[in-house]
Parts: structure tokens; sequence; C-alpha cells
């Protein structure tokens, strides 16, 4: 069947995790526990309150579409041991909690506290550590999967009979401000309600419900990533064929220069001998003229 999400948040929370964040919390532990046990159906049921509204889950996709979930954690144990970490993964959290409750955050907050005899800063903790791996699920599947409105409208709902149920008898109030009254799954065969055939059942791959919309945008990233390898790859070879070409104008300019400094050099040699044979003969003129080296046609002489 489709991926259990109440069972996948619950088991975020064990006995270890509820240890260290009560501490970080300076509650107890059997308070954060029945925090814990309020707040992840309360959010799951709101998300599906969220969805049913008209537009609820366009708007939730196109939310999740703007966000990077490199540094969103895969389970809640992966930061509460550090303060730093639950910090910043409480902050992702909190914008996607505003998402799904808007207006009604702090009174859900103040009644899950009152419920577990925690604070209501502690209980909204909470929530926005299970918002944060929650969001980071979803976030990922429609950043790699392709993940539709009709998509997540169909896991949600799917459930959602259950999400109201699973509610504790102490927060009524709750389902009131919420409205969970009208979380009821639709009837019909499970496979169309909650895509029992599809996806694995792993918080990295969970089961979420396919449509056509979601697989062309699933196909449309694969081959978005394989166009930017080419191109990038052209763009490489483009690179190495100029440099290539720069290196072999270069090497021609060296020796066309060298060619122009050997002429140089053996016209420059040509006058100094010829001003050396002028210097050993006395002769101002050209020394090649008919006659025996030095011997001058006399009559050129008297002429002169």
């Amino acid at each position: 069947m489709a991926v259990h999400l109440l069972s996948l948040l619950r088991e975020q929370f064990t006995p270890t995790v509820i240890d260290q964040l009560s501490a970080e919390l300076n509650e107890t532990p059997e308070n954060t526990l029945k925090a814990v046990n309020g707040a992840v159906p309360v959010l799951l049921g709101g998300l599906t309150r969220r969805v049913q509204h008209s537009g609820g889950a366009s708007s939730i996709v196109s939310f999740l579409d703007k966000g990077d979930y490199g540094k969103t954690p895969l389970d809640v144990g992966q930061v509460t041991d550090t303060h730093q970490e639950l910090v910043e993964s409480s902050a992702a959290g909190r914008n996607f909690l505003d998402k799904v409750f808007d207006d009604k955050l702090t009174r859900t907050t103040e009644l899950i506290g009152t419920f577990s005899g925690t604070r209501p800063q502690s209980a909204l903790t909470i929530m926005e550590l299970a918002g944060s791996v929650l969001m980071g699920i979803l976030g990922r599947q429609e950043k790699e999967k392709g993940l539709t409105a009709e998509n997540l409208e169909t896991l949600m709902l799917g459930q959602a009979s259950e999400l109201r149920q699973a509610v504790p008898g102490g927060l009524d109030g709750v389902g009131s401000l919420l409205g969970f009254d009208e979380l009821v799954t639709p009837a019909g065969p499970q496979t169309e309600v909650q895509g029992t055939d599809n996806f694995s059942g792993t918080i990295i791959n969970p089961n979420i419900p396919k449509s056509p919309e979601g697989e062309r945008r699933h196909e449309n990233v694969r081959w978005l990533r394989w166009a930017m390898i080419a191109m990038a790859i052209l763009v490489i070879a483009l690179v190495v064929q100029k440099c290539s070409q720069n290196q072999n104008g270069i090497d021609g300019v060296s020796t066309d220069s060298t060619a122009r400094v050997e002429s140089n050099a053996v016209e420059d040699t040509s006058a100094r001998t010829k001003e050396s044979i002028r210097d050993a003969n006395g002769q101002v003129r050209d020394s090649t003229a008919p006659g025996a080296l030095g011997i001058r046609d006399s009559s050129a002489i008297k002429n002169e």
C-alpha cells in the first residue's frame, strides 16, 4: 500500500530521541512523548485538510518545488544530539508548518501543549521537527520523481480516516479548530485510493501514487539532466580546441620571428665585410670593378 505516513513519522521518535529532545527542551520524557503522539497525527491531519481545499495541493507542491533538501534530515535522530542542527531543522520545518496551518498554528501548538503538559514552544519544536522530515520526504519526491498535486491529494486522502482516528481524545479542540470531522477516506478500490501497486516503501523512495503528469515530469527531469551533461561535455571540447589553436598560433609567431632575426644578422654581416674591404684598399667605391684587386682603370682616375 502507499507509504504509511503516520507510522513513518512516529517511528522517528525513538526512546533515545525522546530522551535527547526532552533534555534539549527541558521537558520530562513522558510529557515529550505525549506531545509527539499528539503532534504527529495533527500535523498529517492538518496537511490533509490543506490539500482538501481548492488549490491546496497545488499550493503545497509549489512550496515544495522552491525548497532545497540537501540538508533536510531523513531522520529526527540526525539532529536531536546537536543544538545547532536541531535549531536549523526546526526553522526549516516552521516554514512548512506555516504553509500547512496558516494562522491556526499558534492555537494548535497551545492546545497540544495543554494536552501533553509541555510548554507551547516545546510542542511547536516537536511539530517543526516532524514537519521538517515530512517536508523532506515530499520535497525529494517532488524534485526527483515529479510529485504532483494529484499525487499528494491521493496520498493524503487515502489515509484521511485513519489520521482522524489517530488524534488523541484530549485533542478534540484541535479537531474542531482544523475541521478534522471532514477527514474521510474516499470510497473506492484500494489500488485507486492509495496506489497500492506503486513504489517501494522506504523513506528514500516512499509509496506515493503515480499519475501520468508525474511520470512525464519525472521523464523530463531525467532528459534534462542528460542534456545538461551533454552540453557540459561540448563546452569542454570547445575550450580544449580553442586552447590548442592558440598554442599553435604562438608557435608560428615564434618561428617567424627567428627567421627575421637571422635575415637581419646576415645583412648586417655583409655590410661590415664591405666596410673592411674599403678600409684595406683605400677605396670608397665598389672594389668589384674589372681588373686586378687594387688596380683601377687609369682613364677612370683621370676622369676623377
